[in-house]
């Protein structure tokens, strides 16, 4: 296609180079945004997704024009539906018995009047095989008319009187329109020679329009609400915390005459050089309650143990000391870059004013570090602020709190909030409800962003005098 549109508009080769990056665009940025935009207003889910649900199979008692009577519709399970089964297509499926009259029967084909209906595809033939008085199938393998020829010659004498037909069943596609008890109303009438057999709906769905974000807001105070404030939480003190153990770190190992500060600095790497999904793992085999290493060395000083992971207020201090180990090493390590750059001369004319080495460090390398640790820490902070893994690895969003609900929990934040109302709840993969979700969570983090850029100062323009 490309290759038609370059030598039929010559006027677009100047950007014929940059068409396959913009198809990846719009295929994986584009095309993502657009669809979660769509999403949030439907009620699209994993038993609402267009797809046809074999599991609601239910039975027809008698269907005529636009009318369907059913055994039973709790069957049909409409109340996982946004909207029940009203405008939901269905899927009706037709098969039984054709009782005819067999004609003649020479050989292996069979003649019978009347003719089976046009369109209509028989499967197999049932006859009497009067010297054995049983009655047989036989397959149809040809239909010409009134002609049908059999698989096999029958044997023996055969009565033609009563010919039975197997009919394979044919789908017919309809929506509901209307519900009364257990009769349907369809909205296009039935064709007349068919034998009604069952009918499936589908996992159809709607737009709901301001559905799903009335119900995330409708449960702001018990979800919404205290999610986000611990989320501002985690990611605030993830950043402090990580700085000022990054830095006073890097202040130690930037030291010329501490001995084996290499050795140090390699050691102190560590964490960030392993996997974060193995590290974690085995940070939540640590905080186990009654095996774990750190409670166990605490029962041997005679210390009071900790449930790590089942007390809100411990899961949410071990999170912070977890994300700690992960993090510190970054925050460590571009320090030490920073610190290399600052001239020796200047800590030297520090000492000459008498300045002591937190007065050096407070007057020197403080104002020096700023420009380089400001856009780190808004990094870190956009990162924490997003951090799936540390949470869903080490608490799962758990322990359960008091007022909550069962999505969002102690250490919950809001990535992992939009998760739980996306697979964890309502049967599970509540597309549209996560979609909503995933909009409040992009506005929030852009007001947040603003906020931080301005307090900071990261977007001014630097202005020569």
């Amino acid at each position: 296609m490309l290759a038609w549109i370059a030598h039929h508009f010559h006027w677009i080769m100047p950007w014929y180079y940059l068409l396959p990056s913009l198809l990846f665009l719009l295929t994986f940025t584009v095309m993502p945004i657009g669809l979660t935009i769509f999403l949030a207003f439907t009620d699209y889910a994993g038993n609402r997704n267009t797809q046809l649900n074999p599991t609601t199979e239910t039975t027809i008692v008698q269907a005529a024009g636009t009318q369907v009577e059913t055994a039973d519709l709790t069957s049909l399970r409409c109340e996982v539906l946004f909207e029940g089964c009203l405008g939901v297509r269905v899927r009706l499926y037709t098969a039984g018995t054709l009782e005819v009259q067999g004609v003649n029967l020479e050989n292996n084909v069979l003649t019978v009047s009347p003719a089976p209906p046009e369109g209509r595809t028989v499967s197999a033939a049932e006859l009497e095989l009067t010297e054995f008085g049983i009655r047989a199938q036989f397959p149809v393998v040809a239909i010409d008319g009134d002609h049908l020829t059999l698989g096999r010659t029958p044997p023996g004498e055969v009565n033609l009187e009563r010919v039975a037909l197997e009919v394979a069943g044919e789908v017919l596609e309809r929506r509901i329109v209307a519900i009364q008890g257990t009769t349907l109303t369809l909205d296009a009438p039935l064709p007349e020679g068919f034998t009604y057999t069952s009918l499936a709906r589908y996992n159809d769905f709607r737009v709901v329009g301001w559905a799903n974000f009335r119900t995330i807001l409708g449960q702001a105070n018990r979800a919404l609400l205290p999610v986000f404030a611990w989320n501002l939480t985690f990611a605030t003190l993830t950043v402090l915390i990580n700085i000022a153990v990054g830095v006073f770190l890097a202040v130690m190992l930037n030291d010329p005459e501490l001995r084996f500060r290499n050795l140090y600095r390699t050691l102190l790497i560590v964490p960030w050089a392993l996997p974060a999904i193995i590290t974690i793992q085995i940070w939540r085999g640590l905080l186990n309650y009654n095996f774990g290493a750190i409670n166990r060395l605490l029962a041997l000083f005679d210390l009071p143990i900790v449930d790590w992971l089942g007390d809100p207020n411990a899961a949410k201090a071990a999170v912070l000391l977890v994300n700690l180990w992960l993090s510190f090493p970054f925050m460590m390590t571009a320090t030490l870059s920073a610190l290399s750059a600052i001239p020796d001369e200047l800590y030297e004319a520090a000492r000459i004013d008498g300045a002591s080495a937190w007065g050096s460090f407070w007057h020197v390398s403080a104002p020096l570090l700023r420009s380089a640790l400001v856009p780190i820490a808004l990094t870190s902070f956009a990162l924490s602020f997003n951090n799936f893994n540390v949470i869903f690895l080490l608490t799962d969003g758990g322990p359960a709190t008091t007022g909550g609900t069962s999505t969002a929990r102690a250490t919950d934040i809001l990535i992992s909030w939009a998760y739980n109302e996306a697979f964890r709840s309502q049967g599970g993969f509540a597309y549209g409800l996560g979609s909503a979700i995933s909009i409040l969570i992009f506005v929030i983090t852009l007001a947040v962003s603003l906020i931080n850029f301005r307090v900071t100062g990261a977007l001014k323009e630097e202005r020569a005098v």
